[in-house]
């Protein structure tokens, strides 16, 4: 058995420490990236925690462009994976999908493959790109999880378990995000600044009454009692799973929430009124061409950098409301994760330990078989019980607070 991961930027990092703990399973790892010093320093974190389960499994680090789908054509028969893992960022998906359906490998990623927007890849088009490969996949004989990550990724799991378990019908649908922790600097990002920034500064789209909604970013506010992080006000934003769990599970709204803070929307509001967030090219005086935005991410700390001294806990899950048995019914399936417990277990901070372990447990479902089907699957189409069995074994807990009926209170604002 062998996997091939490429990628090794923060979520990168925790999805190759928790592969080579659980090798015995996996089998051999391959890490490759543009710069193959990345990969390298991964591997020597993972000899120096001792995270390799298996000590005879192989290990080893590769230079490749995750853009030239030859180069990852070649790259992919050279390794002979089982599965091909995408710890890179979106616009990276399509050219290894087609890498993988031409080499005839599984595929598995933590994102959907566009920004979320630009025209054309905004919510109510996300996934269009990918789902076009269902066919071939199918016809391939080869297996795509898509969106293995925490938000998208296990916030669908836990809704495709309410349906299954705890609801019979479904009205509403909340994915809430809430970093409560505390990484000592004044502005920060928690990973790759650049599809970070791009994300937030979008349009939100949410699904109700049968139609997309359309609102600015950081227009709709609630605020939400998270467990073991209290209070935090979440706004409404593009995500992903909107569309997913759209396309999948019966709501009348269905709709992805995120915390800020005052003093991060006061920077990030500061930075897109001077340009700064934009990824347009930009011409110095000196005829040197730019992008804000990539000088921004060169401005600001490594994600990575983040890890060391972080503390507090992140609170990410899926607030559903419905009835069961003819009675109205409110639950909140969710994950705390603590940014010192993911420190001391991969040397990373507790957001990309949230994303790089779900990764890790849906590879675990395809060895074992239980997702292992021919074509293209987003999370909510899967079995939500043998993840969430796997899930905590591999370092994220998930519980079921019961709330009061009721829809939330939603502040618009200019």
């Amino acid at each position: 058995m062998a996997i091939l991961q490429i990628g090794a930027g923060g979520v990168g990092w925790v999805i190759a420490h928790k592969a080579a703990q659980n090798n015995d399973v996996l089998g051999d790892i391959t890490i490759a990236s543009r710069t193959v010093a990345k990969c390298e320093k991964i591997i020597e974190s993972i000899k120096a925690k001792n995270n390799a389960k298996d000590s005879s499994k192989l290990l080893q680090a590769r230079a490749v462009n995750a853009d030239d789908v030859d180069a990852l054509v070649a790259l992919i028969k050279e390794v002979e994976p089982d599965l091909v893992i995408n710890a890179g960022p979106p616009w990276v998906n399509m050219a290894i999908m087609e890498a993988c359906y031409r080499a005839k490998v599984s595929y598995l990623d933590t994102s959907v493959a566009v920004d979320l927007c630009s025209e054309g890849q905004q919510v109510p088009e996300a996934y269009d790109w990918q789902w076009d490969y269902r066919e071939k996949f199918a016809q391939a004989g080869i297996t795509g999880i898509l969106g293995a990550g925490f938000d998208p990724g296990v916030v669908s799991v836990f809704a495709a378990y309410a349906v299954k378990h705890l609801f019979d019908e479904i009205d509403t649908i909340d994915v809430m995000d809430v970093n409560a922790g505390d990484h000592g600097k004044k502005f920060a990002t928690n990973f790759d600044p650049e599809t970070n920034m791009l994300e937030i500064q979008g349009d939100s789209f949410y699904w109700e009454n049968e139609e997309w909604k359309q609102v600015p970013c950081h227009s709709r506010m609630l605020e939400f009692d998270f467990p073991n992080c209290g209070t935090h006000k979440v706004y409404s934003m593009a995500h992903d799973e909107v569309r997913s769990m759209k396309e999948f599970i019966p709501a009348k709204r269905i709709e992805f929430w995120m915390g800020f803070g005052d003093r991060y929307l006061n920077y990030f509001n500061c930075m897109r009124d001077i340009g700064l967030l934009s990824p347009e090219p930009l011409t110095l005086h000196d005829g040197t061409v730019v992008q804000p935005l990539h000088v921004l991410k060169a401005l600001l700390p490594d994600p990575t950098s983040l890890a060391p001294g972080y503390t507090g806990l992140t609170c990410i899950g899926t607030w559903v409301q419905g009835r069961k048995d003819g009675k109205p019914r409110s639950v909140f399936i969710y994950n705390n994760a603590d940014h010192e417990v993911a420190y001391d277990d991969v040397e990373h901070q507790a957001i990309a330990y949230t994303t790089g372990v779900p990764a890790i447990t849906a590879a675990l479902q395809y060895f074992r078989g239980e997702w292992a089907d021919a074509g293209v699957f987003n999370m909510e189409q899967l079995d939500p019980d043998p993840f969430l069995e796997t899930m905590p074994s591999i370092g994220l807990t998930w519980g079921v607070q019961e709330l009061e009926p009721g829809q939330p209170e939603i502040h618009t604002l200019k």
